[in-house]
């Protein structure tokens, strides 16, 4: 699996969050599509959580 499958298998398992990812090539469009049917286990969910946790508080997006 790629980076961005991981994050996008990720993303698609948060509830209230919605994943709007960009394909232009066909092969990106089923890598895309393959992240969907990606399992998951516990822990590699933990390890993503413990990497990336989040914000204690409210906080702006980060926009550049």
């Amino acid at each position: 699996a790629t980076p961005a499958q991981v994050a996008l298998a990720w993303v698609l398992r948060q509830p209230d969050v919605i994943a709007i990812p960009k394909a232009v090539q066909p092969a990106h469009l089923r890598e895309n599509l393959a992240a969907a049917a990606m399992p998951l286990d516990a822990d590699e969910l933990a390890r993503i959580d413990a990497a990336l946790p989040p914000p204690a508080r409210k906080q702006p997006l980060a926009t550049s």
